[in-house]
This record gives structure tokens, sequence and C-alpha cells, in this order.
């Protein structure tokens, strides 16, 4: 039998068996700890790439629930309500269409220096000829001095020149432009305008892409409501809102999330792109908004009976596609009343409904569809639809909308029977 089988043996390894044994310890761990420090990189990647996606998932959720009804489920923009934020002009560093315009506009400045100088090129030995020609009385006389004073500034302003160099020059900048123009009218029909740039840097915004985004959604837009139906409101806790500062950050990410497809899109893609109020046009003199206190029903009554009037007392001519234009467009009604599922009264049908339900109640207000419809526009609470939510449609409209658009989008909802 092996002796170390035998009861009450004892294995006390010397020295040397010690030091192998030790080596062998001390080889196993720097193998174990060479292993881990090799794996722990991609170990992270993938413990970061899963918390990632958990948070563009959770911003996803949110964004549905809360940002959805006005930046639309698609984050394209709702026309007139809010913009895109999946959204080129969100994530690119230049407007390609304004670099193309920017490029055209050097290369028409290079063409008109070119052309002055080969026009003075060629007309100088007219110039001269004519000035040899002349008596010396006739050089000393104000004409004469005039054409040796315009010879003198040709030959300054084309020194160093030759006319077939420069107009060799022209032609590559005539080819040159040829070429720019064709690139412009590609970037201006997919709908790049060409006096913008991108959000960042038209709000002038110094730090990075997800600090804007964070930043927004954290503390809102309160200003935005001058040129949108409402104001961007502030979501984080700390600034009155409900979310936390994590489910903040999931927004961010989600929006973030974008950038792949966004920087493919172009602007006629995407719903509604972003304003600038810098650029947004101020209404004409005596063009403004009826106001608060405006007598509706009166107004309505005269439009009724022909007899309805701008606030300078001039007649007013309905226009059902400026209407439609408005309610489609830039007051972005389509946005919650159109669809095949819409969160307010649908706009087929919705002058029918008026004219026989509305009107049909037991106790109707209105003394006639044309007020129901500027009613429901100026003073939307004043009745609901049941079966709808009050305080989802705006009820700035009064301040946004004059006598003129009033009447035309009347009189594009009288065609929805």
């Amino acid at each position: 039998m092996l002796n170390f089988l035998k009861p009450g043996f004892s294995f006390v390894p010397n020295m040397e068996q010690r030091v192998f044994l030790g080596t062998g310890v001390f080889v196993g761990i720097v193998l174990l700890v060479g292993w881990i420090a090799l794996n722990e990189p991609g170990r992270m990647q993938v413990f970061t790439q899963t918390y990632h996606a958990r948070s563009v998932e959770n911003g996803a959720d949110i964004f549905m629930n809360n940002c959805a009804t006005c930046h639309g489920t698609d984050a394209k923009g709702i026309t007139g309500r809010a913009p895109a934020l999946d959204n080129p002009m969100l994530f690119l560093s230049e407007n390609p269409g304004k670099v193309a315009q920017s490029k055209l506009d050097d290369l028409t400045t290079q063409q008109q220096q070119l052309q002055t100088i080969v026009d003075d090129l060629k007309k100088l030995p007219d110039d001269q000829k004519k000035y040899d020609a002349l008596t010396d009385d006739q050089k000393k006389a104000a004409d004469g001095l005039a054409l040796k004073k315009e010879i003198d500034d040709f030959k300054s302003a084309t020194k160093g020149y030759q006319l077939d160099d420069v107009t060799k020059q022209l032609d590559d900048v005539n080819t040159k432009i040829q070429d720019a123009q064709t690139t412009l009218k590609k970037y201006t029909d997919q709908g790049w305008e060409t006096n913008r740039d991108v959000r960042l840097k038209e709000v002038a915004w110094n730090g990075s892409l997800h600090d804007y985004i964070y930043s927004t959604v954290s503390s809102g837009r309160p200003v935005s409501a001058t040129y949108w139906p409402g104001a961007m409101p502030a979501w984080a806790q700390s600034a009155g809102g409900q979310l936390r500062p994590d489910q903040v950050e999931d927004v961010t990410q989600y929006v973030l999330n974008f950038q792949d497809q966004a920087v493919t899109l172009v602007p006629s893609q995407v719903n509604q792109q972003f304003k600038n109020p810098a650029l947004l046009a101020a209404k004409p003199a005596g063009d403004k908004p009826v106001g608060a206190s405006f007598d509706y029903k009166k107004f309505a009554a005269d439009f009724v009976g022909g007899k309805a009037t701008d606030s300078a007392g001039k007649p007013i001519t309905a226009d059902p596609a400026h209407g439609q234009a408005l309610y489609t467009g830039s007051l972005g009604c389509a946005g919650c009343h159109g669809g095949t599922a819409p969160v307010c009264p649908p706009v087929a049908g919705t002058y029918t409904r008026v004219v026989n339900v509305r009107m049909n109640l037991d106790q109707p207000k209105w003394a006639s569809p044309e007020e129901y419809i500027i009613e429901s526009i100026l003073k939307p609470s004043a009745y609901v639809v049941p079966g709808y939510n009050n305080g989802v449609m705006p009820q700035t409209f009064a301040t946004q909308l004059t006598r003129q658009d009033l009447i035309d989008i009347t009189a594009y909802l009288q065609t929805q029977k």
C-alpha cells in the first residue's frame, strides 16, 4: 500500500517542493488576473450596452406617454404644434443647404471680380488709343483728365493680370457656378433652408448635444409660447415637473438614439422643423390678433350676414384655401383633429356635425354654426364635446389669429360636410 494511504501518514514538503508549489500558485494567480484584465473591457462593454439599451427603452415609454402628443409618435413633429426630434437639423454639424448657398455666393463674388478685371483689360487699349489721339489742350481739359484717371485706375486694378489667363479663370468659375447651382437646387428641393444654421448653432449652444437635450427636457422652453401654440413645459422634478433625473436622462438617451437615422433624412421627410424666433416675420401693422376681449358673437353674425370687416373696417373676403393652410399647416390643428384616431373631434364632417348635432342640443347657445366654430377656436373650454377631454386644445388662439384668419378657417371648416 502507498505510504500516503496509511493511517497517520503526514506529508511535509521539503524546501524544494515548497518553492515549486509557491511558484505554481503565483503563476496561477498571475494568469487569472491577466485573464480577468483581458476580458474586463469586453464585460464592461456588454454591461454598458445593456444599460444603455434599457435606458433607451425606458425613455421610449416616457416619450410616448408624455411627449408624442406634441412631437408625434414617430418623433417627426406635428405641424404647427412642435418640431421634429428625429431631425437632421438637430444632429448634423452643418446645414448642407446653407453650405451650398455659401459656396455659390463665394463663386459668384469671384465671378464678379474676374469679370470686372476682364472688362477692364479689354477696355484699357481702346481708352489708351482714345487718350493718345487727344491734343495737349484736350488732355488738360476736364474730359481728358477724367479719361487719364480712368486709364490709371484700370492699370492699377489690372496690374499683373493677363487677359488670356483671367479669361480662363473666369470660364472655370462659370463652370463651377453651374455645378454649385445644380447642387443647391438638389438641397432646396429636399427642403433645406439656405438661410438657417443647424439647431445648436441657431440657439448659440456651446455645449454637447446631450446637455442641450437634457437641459431642454429638464427646464422646458417658456419662451416657445410666443411662436408655438403652447410653451415647452419643464419635465424635471427639480423644475416643477414629474420626471426624476434618471428619467430625464432616459428621455435624453431615447432622443439621441435617433442620430443614425436622422442624419440620413432630409427636411421634407419630417413634418415640422424647429422655429427660430429671430427669423419669424412680424405681423404687418394693423394686422393684429383679435385678443381675449374680442366680441366673437357679433363678428360671427356679421360673417353670416356678409358684413364681416377687418380691424380697419374693410370688408373681409373668405379664403378657404388659406384657412386650410392654417388648419393643416402653421396652426397644427390637423395634428389632433386628423388621422385615423384623432385625439379631438375629427375634421371630416365637422360642419355637418355642427349643424345636425350641436345646433340641435336641448338648449343650443349659438346663433349659428359659424358662431359655434369661432367660439370653439377662441374659447375651446366653453363647450367640450362629450367623450373628449378639456384642456387639450390650445387656449391661446385669440392672441395668434386675426379676423381674416378666423373667417378663412371657418370657411374651410364649412367645406367639411
